[in-house]
């Protein structure tokens, strides 16, 4: 079974696509869609841009595993990269062409540990209209910050969130709405035990340009791992573009 995506259909982007990386970060496939492989010159591993070359469509192997994982790399179909340098081994990444980064500035996210102050936990009730059950900060980047609150129980309405809480400007939140249900095996991701693991869900960097504040976040599951291209929209940070890889059991 594919890991679940809560609450947001795969979206595809004008601008973007995502890749994971082989064994070594010196090649790199596209998962489908791919709009315009041989205009996609650059891409974002764990917070460190690179420069990227299509060499051609890779074939599906007769050993293909059906995982979009480093170790099925040469089996997997899909639009192959060259990586100039190396990437993080096995990582999914973001792809785009060079005008696309250009009008962004990449900003780096630094892990951070504790519980929320009492303005970030009132935010964190207020976006939602739930009650907070925690709250916590999970990171900082230079002009904001991050935060995962998970919420009590409405019935059978299970919630989670992550903020980002800007210096300056108004916050965003990005929910993650669930069905509760008293000993199911899964909620938000296959096997989750009905509890979300926010340290499961993690930005990896974020950027800033004309289209306004975005995240680049990565959640992983029991059986796959989802990329999402958050964007600040208002009072909600939405899916702009997404993408999930298979990768268990293997």
């Amino acid at each position: 079974m594919l890991a679940l995506f809560a609450a947001a259909a795969l979206a595809a982007s004008p601008e973007f696509s995502f890749g994971f990386t082989n064994q070594d970060g010196t090649l790199l496939l596209a998962l489908s869609p791919v709009n315009n492989a041989a205009g996609l010159t650059q891409v974002v591993c764990d917070g460190r841009a690179l420069e990227v070359r299509y060499l051609r469509e890779q074939a599906k192997g007769e050993q293909d595993t059906g995982r979009q994982t480093a170790r099925n790399f040469t089996q997997t179909k899909g639009a192959l990269f060259k990586v100039k340098g190396a990437a993080a081994a096995d990582a999914l990444c973001l792809l785009g062409s060079k005008a696309a980064f250009k009008k962004r500035t990449l900003l780096s996210v630094t892990t951070e540990t504790g519980s929320c102050d009492e303005k970030t936990s009132a935010l964190a009730g207020s976006l939602t209209g739930r009650d907070v059950e925690r709250c916590f900060s999970t990171g900082s980047f230079p002009g904001g910050r991050l935060a995962f609150a998970s919420y009590k129980l409405d019935g059978s309405s299970a919630l989670a969130a992550v903020l980002v809480v800007p210096e300056k400007g108004t916050p965003a939140v990005r929910k993650f709405p669930a069905e509760w249900e008293r000993g199911a095996p899964s909620c938000w991701r296959a096997d989750d035990g009905c509890e979300f693991d926010a340290s499961s869900y993690r930005v990896a960097f974020a950027m800033s340009g004309t289209a306004g504040l975005e995240l680049y976040a990565l959640w992983a599951g029991a059986e796959g791992e989802n990329a999402e291209l958050l964007r600040v929209k208002g009072l909600a940070l939405e899916v702009a573009a997404s993408a999930s890889r298979y990768w268990s059991p293997e």
